[in-house]
């Protein structure tokens, strides 16, 4: 008999491990409280902030091993677009048979040995099965998260969250004639601010820590031609300068952002943070003027206003809460959640896991995507992952071997100061992931392949051109029309 299992969760993490388990055979039942597919890409409030939004990752990387976009696709895709791409995958995969829309799960629980009872509810009607596997593939962007703030309850102006502006119409209707604050100038604060120019009446972000702001578009090298961002960063070359020297490269890309204001310089560029943010305006807005930032240690308010830490504050009208996502696990018991260090309000590490998919105590439950930062490469890997121990082709790492990653996560977790990802490295990550799924670029290739590997951008057609499900053919083409600008460099 073939094992069960279910997969909670029909965002991209959901789908791509859904896909997976049906390639190795399985039938998996697969669960989501709303209406849709797509997760935080899906209904307004679901984490992708805005309809207008685009992607930080091009649609080189933005995308899932054997299922490219089609040609004509923005560079750089809109919410909609990226919608419209889930929900062509799950046609082209078949994957809608299996989906369990508007079914809410209620509770997930140990029934012995290796199985989970799942209770679910869907139109008032209850229903309890029990699994050999259980996917949770809820993302960790779950419910916006707006910290305390001195003051905030005595404002009597409109407070928001950035999961609230999500259409323009939206927009207009909130602040419209308004001295808008924004609190937090990460992807969503300084997208907004954008957002909200020639709509409010003015436009301040504030932020604790100085950041880099680049464009989705860069010059790797002087004189060279843009390319996206992503498709520089991310490859093997050993002399990658963004490890080798990650400032005085994001200075040559980027650009020094105290020279545009002094609110956004760093103490020390040898010692600056690497938080980056992504962000074609943000930098112009602020030197033109258009959008005031105010850099404090601490903000409060009054009923009037905002309070900086140097004694200034600002008369305003209404506040964007820019502040991020918190987790929830609700259908878990609090002994699972102790069990995998749950902290609800860890916006780096909410869980603690092995190599973010398994729990040496919790056999049968595994995560996918459920790091902050899940690229597509990294979901569909981890999903590749959970599919070949869920059909037996792999086993289970051993549980010494799950509990030192567990602590190599907790290492993370306690690291002064965060850093901006769990796990920066994407490149590494995705190579150690693809070796466990076995599915690393190290077969025989095509000639023409051997550099793209090497020295090209790492896409997750890398991981189909050997291994289970290989399909070195198409992988090709999409590698071969994937823009490598390191090598264009050494022509």
């Amino acid at each position: 008999m073939k094992p069960s299992v279910a997969v909670i969760g029909t965002g991209p993490s959901g789908l791509t491990v859904t896909k997976s388990l049906v390639e190795h055979g399985l039938e998996p039942v697969v669960y989501d409280s709303a209406p849709a597919i797509g997760g935080m890409w899906g209904a307004p409030g679901r984490g992708a902030w805005a309809s207008g939004a685009r992607t930080n990752l091009s649609c080189y990387c933005c995308a899932f091993s054997d299922f490219p976009w089609p040609q004509g696709t923005d560079i750089f895709p809109m919410r909609s677009s990226v919608i419209g791409y889930l929900n062509d995958y799950a046609q082209a995969f078949a994957l809608h048979r299996y989906l369990r829309i508007c079914t809410t799960v209620e509770l997930v629980e140990p029934a012995g040995e290796h199985r989970w009872n799942v209770t679910t509810c869907c139109d008032g009607v209850r229903e309890t099965r029990c699994f050999d596997h259980v996917v949770v593939a809820t993302g960790v962007f779950s419910r916006p998260f707006v910290p305390e703030f001195e003051g905030l309850e005595a404002f009597r102006g409109e407070v928001f969250h950035a999961a609230d502006c999500y259409g323009e119409d939206v927009i207009r209707k909130n602040f419209s004639g308004k001295r808008v604050f924004i609190m937090g100038a990460a992807f969503s604060g300084t997208e907004i601010a954008g957002q909200l120019l020639g709509v409010a009446q003015s436009v301040t972000v504030g932020l604790r820590h100085p950041m880099w702001f680049l464009p989705r578009w860069i010059q790797p090298w002087s004189g060279a031609p843009r390319y996206p961002s992503d498709l520089v960063f991310y490859n093997r070359d050993p002399e990658n300068p963004m490890f080798a020297s990650p400032r005085a490269y994001l200075l040559q890309v980027g650009g020094d952002p105290g020279k545009i204001s002094p609110e956004l310089a760093f103490d020390d560029i040898a010692t600056a943070p690497l938080t980056v943010v992504t962000s074609d305006d943000f930098l112009q807005h602020v030197g033109a003027g258009r959008v005031r930032v105010k850099r404090s240690k601490a903000f409060a308010f009054d009923e009037k206003g905002v309070l900086y830490a140097d004694g200034s504050r600002e008369d305003i009208d209404a506040v964007v809460m820019c502040t991020g996502y918190v987790s929830r696990l609700p259908f878990l018991r609090q002994d699972v959640l102790d069990t995998l260090a749950f902290d609800a309000f860890d916006q780096l590490q909410p869980v603690l896991l092995h190599k973010q998919v398994f729990h040496p105590r919790l056999p049968g439950l595994a995560f996918v995507g459920y790091y902050r930062g899940p690229y597509f490469p990294i979901m569909e890997l981890h999903g590749r992952w959970v599919a070949r121990v869920a059909a037996g082709e792999l086993p289970l790492p051993s549980v010494d071997e799950m509990n030192v990653g567990v602590e190599a996560e907790r290492r993370i977790r306690n690291r002064r100061p965060r850093p901006q990802f769990p796990h920066g490295d994407f490149v590494r990550l995705a190579d150690g992931l693809a070796r466990e799924v076995g599915a690393f670029p190290d077969c025989d290739v095509a000639e023409s392949l051997i550099d793209r590997i090497k020295f090209g951008p790492v896409v997750s057609s890398q991981f189909r051109l050997c291994g289970p499900h290989a399909k070195p053919e198409l992988a090709t083409r999409i590698l071969l029309a994937t823009p490598a600008p390191l090598l264009d460099g050494k022509k």
